[in-house]
């Protein structure tokens, strides 16, 4: 997701009293089926739900740099929702530093959910230009090995169960990872003569990563790979199968797909839309591994379409397994300021638009209980 960074913080702390939802009742449940996770075994991945159940998870408000990881910013979406999550998402940018968020992991990891870390390999949070230290070639080469491999021994010993997104949405043209800024439909200038440089550097750089944490026997790590439902640009060579790196190294794949961003400059398109128009590429993928919807979002006060309708319209579209069979729906409940105009994608941006969301996630189809096997 294009967005900037200068985030509008809207939090509408609610007040919790009898016969309303309490997050510690979700805490409450969860621990009496699981406790704190820990893996305390040789394999320890996060399987897709039991009894063709979908996981409810979110990016719950985690602010503009996406790292403000709280235990209230997670109660106040769970007790806005009325619904326990699955996993919290947030993200380390490299530029902050590539060591353990040990702290930020057992925030999450404390109140029963699998802690979700988003790689950014960045030396900024400008977008839409080329890196110059975090490079995938710099990752290949091996620069960041030791940090890396220290990462990985922190994991291990902490044994917890993490999900690992390294990079998302590469085949889109705003962050400095994506394939357009690093050798784009080229042949000849990277690796394998037959492959599209831009997405081999790409899908070299994840494996390397991957690699690191093999030869450290980390087995509580779950990888996920991230492209966006429409590749930008819409070319052959930024297809998202010439960056995935193997069913040998990813556990899930996993989409982003949003609807307006911007209530005055983004044209409106439903949900079904929109995946109609990109499914088939995410199924050219994979057909072995399970599909997660890792960021979704629309906007309020579009003046061509209503969220609330939006909303459930995507989650009607997702439960009718019409193009793609999700596994896991992940929300990106924010709100940030995108010059001068706001885009409002928290799930409490009007009392229409929250009514619907907890309308479509009480469904005993989406589940906030982890299969971790």
């Amino acid at each position: 997701m294009k967005k900037y960074v200068y985030t509008l913080m809207i939090l509408s702390f609610v007040t919790l009293s009898a016969g309303m939802f309490n997050p510690a009742n979700v805490m409450k449940n969860k621990s009496q089926n699981m406790g704190r996770f820990f893996s305390n075994k040789q394999e320890s991945k996060v399987l897709e739900p039991e009894d063709d159940k979908i996981y409810f998870a979110a990016f719950p408000d985690f602010g503009g740099e996406e790292n403000t990881v709280t235990d209230e910013r997670i109660d106040e979406f769970e007790s806005l929702s009325e619904k326990g999550i699955a996993w919290a998402s947030f993200s380390q940018h490299w530029f902050q530093g590539i060591t353990y968020p040990k702290d930020k992991i057992h925030t999450i990891n404390d109140k029963g959910i699998i802690p979700y870390v988003r790689f950014m390999p960045r030396s900024s949070l400008d977008e839409s230009q080329k890196e110059e230290k975090f490079t995938l070639e710099h990752i290949i080469d091996g620069e960041f090995d030791t940090e890396l491999r220290e990462w990985a021994k922190d994991a291990k010993a902490d044994d917890i169960p993490i999900i690992i997104d390294f990079a998302v949405e590469m085949n889109g043209d705003w962050f400095k990872w994506s394939g357009i800024f690093n050798g784009a439909g080229t042949k000849d200038a990277y690796g394998n003569p037959n492959l599209y440089d831009g997405p081999e550097r790409y899908r070299d750089a994840y494996r390397h990563i991957i690699d690191i944490f093999k030869k450290e026997n980390v087995h509580n790590i779950t990888w996920f790979f991230h492209p966006s439902i429409m590749s930008t640009p819409s070319e052959e060579w930024n297809a998202p199968k010439y960056y995935y790196p193997g069913d040998e190294y990813i556990d899930w794949i996993g989409i982003s797909i949003y609807g307006a961003l911007n209530p005055k400059t983004d044209s409106w398109n439903s949900f079904e839309d929109i995946l109609s128009s990109g499914y088939k590429q995410i199924l050219e993928i994979s057909d072995n591994k399970p599909l997660a919807i890792l960021e979704l979002g629309v906007t309020d006060n579009h003046p061509l379409g209503k969220k609330s309708k939006w909303i459930k319209d995507a989650f009607d579209t997702i439960l009718s397994k019409k193009y793609l069979d999700f596994k896991a729906v992940t929300y990106w409940h924010e709100n940030w300021d995108d010059n001068g105009v706001l885009s409002s994608l928290r799930i409490d941006s009007s009392s229409e638009s929250l009514q619907a969301f907890k309308d479509a996630v009480k469904n005993d189809k989406f589940t906030s209980t982890p299969n971790i096997q």
